[in-house]
């Protein structure tokens, strides 16, 4: 925190969710959660112009994760997910 006062220096969180890469090559990813490396670069570069602190690639990630956030741990825990 104090670099980002004294510097100027704007931190973003990029939640990209999964991404087509390399890494994920041959994985069976559903389509309309999966964003292309192009996405994730043109949101990062959209949020640092815009000033945004958090950012998900694919907006239907910030659901998935409200939902997610909102199951009571024990539930969670008993959960395969």
């Amino acid at each position: 925190m104090r670099l980002a006062v004294r510097k100027c220096v704007h931190v973003v969180t990029v939640l990209p969710g999964f991404v087509d890469t390399q890494m994920t090559e041959g994985m069976d990813l559903p389509e309309r959660l999966t964003a292309q490396p192009s996405e994730v670069a043109a949101a990062t570069a959209r949020a640092v112009e815009r000033g945004r602190n958090v950012i998900y690639v694919k907006p239907i990630w910030q659901l998935i994760m409200a939902i997610i956030r909102n199951i009571p741990e024990p539930v969670f825990k008993k959960l395969s997910i």
